[in-house]
C-alpha cells in the first residue's frame, strides 16, 4: 500500500493525500487492433497523459489494466517518464476470473479503495471497456479503443482533475 504524501496540485495548494486515476492501458495509452511489433504507436498517447499528470501533481495512478496480471508495479513504472514513475503507486486486485460479475473493473477499483483505506478519495477511471462499469458511471472517462486517449478524452479527464483541485 502506498503512503499518502503531501502533494501540491495545479493551483499550488497542498493536501495530505492524493487524488487517484485508475488507468487502463490497451485502448487508452495506445489504440487496440494494431500490430505493435514494428509500430511507434505503442504507448503513443502516454506523453499526452504525462503532460496532464504534470499539470495536476496531486494525482497518483493505480493500474487497473490487465497488464497488472503479467507485470509488477516496478515493471509497469518503467513505461513512464522518470518524473512520473513514483506516482504509479499500485494496481487493482483481480476478482477471480472464474467468477461471473458485472462491472468487474468498477468492483476491482472499489476493492482497492477499501483495501487501502481510500474509500473517500477523489478518483476517476480512464478506460475503454464500458461494460466493466455501471452504465453512465460518472467517474469513468471512456476512450474509443481505436483512438485511445485523444484530445476529447484529455479534456474530459482534465475537467475531473480541475474538479478535484477545486474541492481542496
Amino acid at each position: 500500500m502506498a503512503e499518502a504524501t503531501l502533494t501540491h496540485d495545479a493551483f499550488g495548494s497542498t493536501a495530505d493525500s492524493s487524488d487517484l486515476l485508475f488507468l487502463d492501458i490497451d485502448g487508452v495509452l495506445h489504440p487496440v487492433g494494431v500490430d505493435y511489433s514494428f509500430s511507434s504507436r505503442f504507448f503513443s498517447h502516454l506523453p499526452r497523459l504525462e503532460a496532464l499528470l504534470r499539470e495536476f501533481e496531486s494525482v497518483d495512478v493505480i493500474i487497473s489494466s490487465d497488464w497488472r496480471l503479467a507485470e509488477s508495479i516496478e515493471q509497469l513504472q518503467r513505461y513512464f517518464s522518470a518524473d512520473i514513475q513514483h506516482r504509479i503507486i499500485g494496481a487493482t486486485p483481480q476478482i477471480a476470473p472464474c467468477v461471473a460479475v458485472h462491472h468487474r473493473r468498477q468492483l476491482e477499483i472499489q476493492a482497492w479503495l477499501d483495501g487501502n483505506g481510500r474509500s473517500d478519495a477523489e478518483w476517476v477511471a480512464l478506460d475503454d471497456w464500458p461494460s466493466s462499469f455501471e452504465a453512465g458511471f460518472a467517474r469513468l472517462v471512456l476512450t474509443d479503443p481505436e483512438r485511445a486517449f485523444d484530445q476529447d478524452s484529455f479534456q474530459e479527464l482534465r475537467s475531473h482533475f480541475l474538479r478535484f483541485a477545486a474541492g481542496r
